[in-house]
């Protein structure tokens, strides 16, 4: 049974933590089956569902129907109808929720042991959903109005800007917040289709945390995921190409600015690992940045004694093939060239450190990393966006031993990687003072 209890070692003074371990199997059936185990305190068990398919996967004529997809998520089934899916989950006592990706779809879990086999079969019930025309109608209505609002948070809306330049408008560059021009050419039999030709066991990773492996994997053979229709839709593939390029926009307010470059693939894991020290050497320009997480950053320097930006962040996104590293800034006034000399001055700086700040950087990235995942939920998202990648798997432990060998050389190393490619700049705002690419030195 999945309700069994891990058994954990107390000493008398203190906690001894057991050692998390990552199993993963295939199912006859296609489906991977990824486990977390050990490491955690109390009963309590995640379970998650991650379907390969994003918005790089959408066209021009589906753009937005992933999100879509999210709504639907907990509506009706081939088993129950969606006021029973969303009763279960309320009286049980769990938790649950959707995230839509740029590369997948997560559907995600919290509960006891003793409903941890329901919520694994409503999992499954979900990934073969009816349909009904009046669900797809609402839901519809539903993302049109968080769109709306994604299109208000200007964080938000010039990331997606960001995107859509470097990569052009496809692949990773589609929306990732359903355009709301769209929305009306998503019909039921469209939403359909797709289901029918993502919605399938060799698309999908079911990962769990705080289960025994073997027990998941039991259990989930018993279960049916996915749809048994075939469906004449294609739906892309195509690998991402990062191109990089420059967006201006006229707004009022503060003008928000990004400049970023060409990442790493989340299977390169030393890369990867690197740049996240990058992005801690860099750190995080906010006013209210607590002592001893990021004060001494140099985005933080930066902003502190330079009163025309006003906040700044460093940001690392990595995807299947490819990702996007980069600095988004917000400053007052025309600013924008000052402050993008600054900010290249900066990330060139950045790559040459060594000793004291490079280390404090690493036990940052360290600290970063393990309390991200010292939560199930948390650790089944590092689980699981690292399983559907790829076959080799690595814990929270084994990721911040990873960060803990990135030496200055591997910084020079990806910065160089970087710069070499063509920078992505956004600028939403104030657009008179921006100068042109050949200006920016780095």
């Amino acid at each position: 049974m999945l309700s069994r209890l891990l058994v954990r070692n107390y000493s008398s003074s203190t906690f001894q933590e057991t050692k998390r371990i990552v199993e993963s199997s295939t199912l006859s059936n296609g489906l991977k089956v990824v486990s977390l185990v050990g490491g955690y305190t109390g009963p309590a068990v995640s379970l998650g569902l991650y379907i390969k398919s994003g918005s790089r996967n959408e066209t021009q004529a589906t753009a937005g129907l992933n999100q879509v997809l999210k709504g639907l998520a907990f509506e009706s089934n081939t088993n129950k109808l969606g006021i029973e899916v969303q009763r279960e989950i309320e009286t049980s006592g769990s938790t649950a929720f959707v995230q839509a990706g740029r590369d997948n779809l997560l559907i995600s879990t919290q509960t006891l042991p003793n409903q941890s086999l329901q919520m694994l079969k409503n999992l499954a019930n979900i990934t073969q959903p009816t349909l009904p025309y009046h669900e797809v109608r609402d839901v519809a209505e539903v993302i049109a109005e968080e769109s709306e609002a994604y299109n208000h948070c200007p964080t938000t809306s010039i990331l997606e800007s960001a995107h859509q330049t470097a990569f052009r408008g496809k692949t990773l560059g589609r929306p990732l917040v359903a355009p709301l021009c769209n929305l009306s050419n998503i019909s039921q039999e469209v939403v359909s289709d797709y289901v029918n030709a993502t919605y399938k066991p060799n698309n999908m990773v079911l990962v769990g945390v705080g289960l025994s492996h073997g027990e998941l994997v039991e259990e989930a053979e018993k279960v049916t995921f996915g749809t048994t229709v075939n469906s004449t839709t294609t739906v892309p593939r195509e690998a991402a190409k990062y191109i990089g390029g420059e967006s201006l926009t006229y707004a009022t307010g503060n003008t928000k600015v990004v400049l970023a470059f060409e990442g790493s693939a989340q299977t390169n894991i030393k890369n990867v690992a690197a740049l996240t020290v990058l992005q801690t050497i860099l750190g995080n320009g906010s006013p209210k940045v607590a002592p001893g997480n990021g004060r001494a950053s140099r985005l933080f320097s930066l902003t502190q004694n330079n009163t025309g930006i006003v906040r700044s962040e460093a940001f690392n996104l990595s995807y299947a093939d490819t990702g996007l590293f980069g600095v988004l800034v917000e400053v007052e006034g025309s600013n924008v060239a000052k402050t993008l000399s600054l900010l290249t001055s900066e990330i060139s700086a950045s790559t040459k450190a060594t000793g004291k700040e490079l280390e404090r950087a690493k036990a940052l990235a360290k600290v970063d990393v393990l309390e991200q995942a010292d939560s199930r939920s948390g650790a089944l998202e590092f689980i699981g966006k690292q399983a559907i990648y790829s076959d080799k798997i690595y814990t929270p432990v084994e990721f911040a031993e990873e960060i803990n060998n990135v030496t200055a050389e591997d910084i020079q190393r990806v910065a160089k990687t970087l710069v070499s490619s063509k920078p992505t700049l956004v600028v939403v705002g104030d657009v008179s003072d921006v100068p042109t690419f050949e200006s920016l030195k780095l």
